[in-house]
């Protein structure tokens, strides 16, 4: 109708704008008629709009179009009447009529057209029911698999493994690759369905991975069916599909029989469960073979793999280096703040175009070179030009770079060099808690207990771009940090940890400051189990893998003061030579293997009269009887993800006398808090967190008279707190949060005259305070909105609202 009725209404319009212009006569009319044109115009112009954008064709209007003209006819003749006043009353009202008799045609003719279109898009719609109907039979399955809201997908993909990491910033240079990549990719081509992006270590291989899975053209085609996997050099395939399907390791393990059965459990999980298209990205990869595992013949899967190796058996993809305008620009990004990514008047164009051609255009390079001039004088431009414009032998190019890399070391100030040197005592390609680094430093370097000192020397690090400080989605809420390092964690490119392995082994093995070993067979290396010499080694990483047969050779390191196991293995000795460590004082033990270590002599650490802190990760814990009773300095003890069982049953009531702080982390057989313990008359912090199987505190808490910290984060089926915690006159700081079964606080909290801070956000079951909290005084309280209200008649409190994301909340205590 819209289009048939538009030339004939701007004719009329005309009429009536010329007409009401030249003629003084029957104004009131034409305005009214002028009113009512416009109206229908904007009606006609929408309706016109909205056909062309759904392609329908237009109707015939006759009646309508045969009013109009009529209309125009009578204004037309209106412009003649001149004295006749008779005429003037007749087409007066004449003009009336037809503006009455436009609006109601339109009306009919506009609600014909709407009847029409509703008629016509049910008959569209029962064709589509009809298809719809006879395809639902023959795909139920797949309809009970999309029926999930966009919601709900993406609830269910957080319960799995291999997300995809965030971006970092500043990234430079990778357009051009992207959209070559991305182009394989979403190409329905099967005969890449494996595509390998092959470059040196540091190229950036791992960013344009990471900007691949972010890309929105990828998330539209791939939904929710993107998934990220680290593999590294020594990867255990039965590790990495557990990942997967059992991300945190914390519920019921996924039981493999073999790397086989594995195989066959994620093929069958990737096509059963997972919906196509499916794209599957394979990071730093270091063997063909191990690329085998992934591939399926699976409709519409691709798998993306990054490797320092050329794999010709795949479609290899060609990563080219940076322009000679990208590199610089990426340099300058790292040399110069935010808000200046140009030379400053004394680092001229001249200076920076040498140090980003020194660096070889090598994006790692130029990041960290940068990061390290970042704010330092032109001297020290020019003394790091000089530096790294010296020799120029023929290397590999790894080789060459990590010799390059050595001079962002050297300008670092000496306690941070210490510090990076400490990141090669960990396995590659693995987060590094900040907790780990804070026991290590705090006897090290005196570094203080609450981690201010720890994370200010990550940033420092982080800022040279010489590691990565990750952030973590388990924000602390305000008020309830104890300790600053908790919930941080720190990766490092393998590079920058191979650099600081090799600048800790440049002098002889006996004289080493740190003695990193890394056993990747049965067997120790021979460098090592040949030294017949004591050596002088402060700090000792003992790195094993799967196959390693426990068999250690007599190695004399009396010096040692920090000993750090990095061991994949389901059973596992401890080295012998632990008795003569007698200055060992920190002592972490980290399994990354699939199922819990369970140690053959772990009462050997009762010869560590002078051990103060043990921190055990993935650890089955038989029995503490007699293994610990001569940890007489034992300050701190760290239970994280630990099989716990009945190890504290046989303890006596002296063990550990000097113990100050205590964690127990997603330890999952917990089911009570070891009332053993409550005799440590010296216990500051006391941290039972994610233990979602403890459901009560002993009575006997209310011994631990020096208590300052309780912290219970997350135990789930933890019922209430028990009254005798109103006898903890030092306690300051108390965290329930999230402790979803808890119905009630201690009666007397008023008590508690040194209360300061209580987190107590998602604990939803406790419904009533107890009215002794008028007593308390100087507190903080902090919970969510629901919980607020409860406190509101306590005036004596401040109550801190935080904003809860429940989504997020749900993720972290499944």
């Amino acid at each position: 109708m819209a289009d048939f009725l538009s030339e004939p209404i701007s004719k009329l319009s005309d009429a009536v704008i010329f007409v009401a212009t030249t003629t003084a006569d029957f104004k009131p009319q034409l305005e009214q008629l002028s009113i009512t044109l416009q109206r229908i115009t904007s009606k006609v112009d929408e309706i016109t709009k909205l056909n062309r954008e759904l392609d329908r064709p237009e109707q015939d209007s006759t009646m309508f179009t045969s009013i109009i003209k009529k209309a125009e006819d009578l204004v037309n003749k209106c412009l003649k009447i001149k004295w006749n006043y008779f005429k003037k009353f007749t087409h007066s009202l004449k003009l009336k009529d037809v503006n009455n008799k436009l609006l109601r045609v339109f009306q009919l003719e506009a609600q014909a057209d709407q009847c029409r279109d509703g008629k016509e898009t049910l008959l569209e719609v029962k064709a589509v029911k009809l298809r719809m109907d006879s395809l639902v039979s023959n795909l139920e399955d797949l309809r009970q698999k999309c029926s999930l809201s966009r919601r709900e997908q993406v609830i269910e993909r957080k319960k799995l493994g291999w997300r995809v990491p965030k971006l970092p910033k500043d990234i430079v240079g990778f357009d051009e690759p992207l959209a070559r990549l991305k182009a394989k990719v979403i190409a329905d081509n099967d005969d890449d369905s494996v595509v390998v992006v092959s470059a040196a270590g540091g190229c950036g291989k791992t960013t344009l991975a990471k900007m691949l899975c972010n890309d929105p053209q990828i998330q539209e085609k791939f939904g929710e069916n993107l998934f990220f996997v680290t593999v590294s050099a020594t990867p255990n395939f039965m590790v990495i599909v557990n990942d997967l399907l059992n991300p945190n390791s914390l519920g019921q393990q996924v039981g493999f029989q073999s790397s086989e059965d594995a195989k066959n459990k994620l093929e069958n999980f990737l096509g059963e469960r997972v919906p196509s298209p499916i794209l599957v990205v394979l990071d730093d990869v270091w063997s063909e073979s191990f690329i085998n595992n992934f591939v399926f013949d699976i409709g519409r899967y691709k798998i993306v793999v990054t490797s320092r190796m050329v794999i010709t058996k795949y479609h290899v993809f060609k990563f080219d280096p940076l322009s000679d305008e990208d590199a610089k620009t990426l340099f300058c990004h790292s040399a110069f703040t935010e808000y200046k990514r140009k030379p400053t008047p004394s680092i001229d164009e001249h200076l920076v175009d040498q140090m980003v051609t020194c660096c070889k255009k090598h994006p790692l390079t130029l990041f960290v070179v940068g990061g390290s001039l970042n704010g330092k004088d032109e001297s020290i431009w020019r003394q790091m030009l000089k530096e790294l414009s010296r020799g120029h032998s023929v290397l590999d190019l790894n080789e060459e770079i990590l010799k390059r890399l050595e001079t962002s070391f050297d300008a670092l100030d000496n306690k941070f060099k210490e510090c990076f040197l400490d990141f090669g005592l960990f396995v590659e390609d693995q987060r590094i808690p900040a907790s780990v680094l804070l026991n290590i430093w705090v006897h090290l370097y005196n570094h203080d207990d609450k981690g201010n000192d720890t994370l200010a020397k990550i940033f420092e690090l982080s800022y040279r771009n010489l590691v990565t400080l990750m952030r973590t989605g388990l924000r602390k809420d305000p008020g309830s940090i104890v300790n600053y390092c908790e919930q941080q964690y720190v990766t490092q490119h393998d590079l920058l940890r191979q650099l600081a392995i090799n600048l800790s082994g440049k002098l002889p093995i006996a004289h080493r400051i740190r003695l990193i070993i890394n056993a990747q067979g049965e067997d120790l290396p021979d460098s090592i189990s040949q030294m017949q010499e004591p050596m002088e080694a402060r700090i000792l990483s003992i790195s094993t893998g799967e196959s390693f047969a426990s068999r250690w050779c007599n190695i004399k390191v009396p010096e040692v003061e920090v000993l750090v196991l990095n061991l994949m293995s389901k059973m596992y000795a401890l080295p012998h030579f632990l008795k003569e460590m007698q200055k060992l004082k920190i002592l972490n033990v980290t399994n990354y293997g699939l199922y819990p270590t369970e140690f053959k002599n772990f009462h050997l650490l009762g010869c560590l009269s002078n051990l103060m802190r043990i921190r055990l990760e993935r650890v089955a814990i038989s029995s503490l009887s007699g293994s610990t009773l001569g940890l007489i300095n034992l300050q701190k003890v760290s239970f994280i993800m630990c099989k716990i069982g009945n190890a504290f049953e046989e303890l006596s009531s002296n063990t550990w006398p000097g113990l100050v702080e205590i964690e127990m982390d997603y330890c999952q057989d917990l089911v009570g808090f070891p009332s053993i313990l409550c005799s440590s008359v010296h216990l500051k912090r006391m941290s039972i967190t994610n233990c979602n199987e403890m459901c009560e505190l002993p009575e006997e808490i209310g011994n631990l008279t020096s208590l300052e910290t309780l912290s219970l984060c997350s135990c789930t089926k933890l019922e209430k707190l028990p009254e005798s915690v109103t006898r903890l006159e030092k306690l300051s700081i108390v965290d329930i949060s999230d402790c979803l079964s808890l119905t009630e606080l201690p009666e007397e909290i008023g008590k508690l005259g040194g209360l300061r801070k209580i987190n107590m956000k998602g604990c939803t079951g406790v419904h009533e305070i107890p009215t002794s909290a008028k007593e308390l005084s100087n507190t903080q309280v902090i919970c969510n909105e629901e919980i607020s209200y409860q406190w509101q008649d306590f005036c004596n409190v401040e109550v801190i609202v935080v904003e809860e994301d429940r989504l997020e909340s749900l993720m972290r205590i499944i």
